[in-house]
């Protein structure tokens, strides 16, 4: 259950006006990273004029685009009128460098989030997608690439967390060979990889999904130990026997009942002693005013999936040892919005 939830602050006229002008904030943004203006200033302030010249757009157009990303603080207008990048985004919006995020608009402000939850009201009328509407169960998905490619603030924790979590286990295995269901970019399974010279992983996910996993793998050296399984999860050969099944952020495209039906899937294709670890968002664990990004993804999950809800951490347990899995660990990190359950198959395969 969770926790007892603090009273929430008053709704003002200027906490509501906010919100209903974030969406102007997200726009800017978006654009800005789209037409690269932040690479046109990477070099040195410039006028209006000059950063119009290098993005090939209009003057004027460019000069309003200017204003309204230092009215947002992205930049700064200086006293000769010129432009250049606030302090911060000249390291992460600016493509060539290392730790550059700006692609992360592809996902964490999709074309696609943003069409969904233009209907929001209307998907709630519905209970769900229109019925000719693209679903996110379904191969051909567009937004699984962006997301596969353009990695959240979130990611690299996540892998992290997965493989400190698992680490004293993971060494003590005579193998490693390792299902990554529903992988993405893969690098829940390929941090595994990275750390334990002996691991081997399988990665799942739908064949377009599985090219940019594959670039991934090559980046980080892992590819001669990584194998590629095209296909919907609920159907593909899996393979196996595995030491360790992976599920990221899977489970909340379907309902209770149907994740638990994967979860047996899997759980078939564990060794004795093996694990399946789910990793994901939730929402039932604390407050909602704590678990803001659960709830918001939940919407999508409602725009995008026929059926599919956000899970606590409780359900996951549930579903794991109806599954014929006993629990061994749960995690979290502190800003970081996931939750690991960790479970064992303390018996041999069995046949659900």
């Amino acid at each position: 259950m969770p926790e007892h939830a603090p009273a929430p602050a008053p709704v003002t006229p200027e906490r509501l006006f906010e919100m209903m002008a974030g969406f102007k904030y997200t726009a800017v943004l978006r654009a800005a990273v789209e037409l690269r203006v932040f690479d046109a200033l990477a070099d040195g302030p410039l006028a209006a004029a000059e950063v119009a010249a290098r993005l090939d757009a209009d003057d004027r157009a460019t000069e309003l685009l200017l204003g309204a990303l230092a009215a947002v603080g992205l930049l700064e207008q200086r006293e000769d009128g010129t432009y250049r990048a606030a302090p911060g985004a000249d390291e992460l919006l600016v493509t060539t460098s290392p730790r550059y995020c700006g692609g992360i608009t592809r996902v964490a402000s999709s074309q696609g989030e943003w069409e969904a939850l233009g209907r929001l009201a209307e998907t709630v009328r519905r209970g769900g997608p229109a019925e000719c509407g693209p679903v996110a169960e379904q191969d051909g998905f567009d937004y699984w690439v962006d997301f596969a490619t353009h990695t959240t603030f979130g990611t690299q924790r996540g892998a992290q967390l997965l493989a400190e979590v698992l680490g004293p286990w993971a060494e003590s295995r005579e193998t490693l060979e390792v299902l990554d269901v529903g992988c993405g970019h893969g690098l829940l399974g390929f941090e595994l990889a990275r750390r334990h010279e002996r691991a081997r992983v399988w990665a799942q996910d739908w064949a377009d999904v599985l090219d940019v996993a594959a670039s991934h793998a090559k980046r980080l050296g892992v590819e001669d130990r990584v194998e590629l399984l095209p296909g919907d999860a609920f159907t593909v050969p899996l393979g196996g026997p595995y030491d360790l099944v992976v599920v990221g952020n899977v489970l909340f495209h379907f309902s209770a009942e149907r994740a638990e039906a994967l979860l047996r899937r899997l759980a078939g294709v564990l060794r004795p002693g093996g694990r399946l670890a789910v990793l994901g968002f939730t929402t039932g664990d604390q407050p909602p005013t704590e678990e803001p990004h659960g709830h918001l993804l939940g919407l999508l999950v409602l725009s995008w999936t026929r059926g599919g809800r956000m899970h606590a951490t409780a359900d996951y347990r549930r579903m794991l040892e109806n599954a014929g899995l006993a629990v061994t660990d749960t995690a979290s990190r502190p800003r970081l919005p996931l939750r690991l359950v960790v479970a064992e198959r303390r018996h041999g395969p069995s046949d659900t």
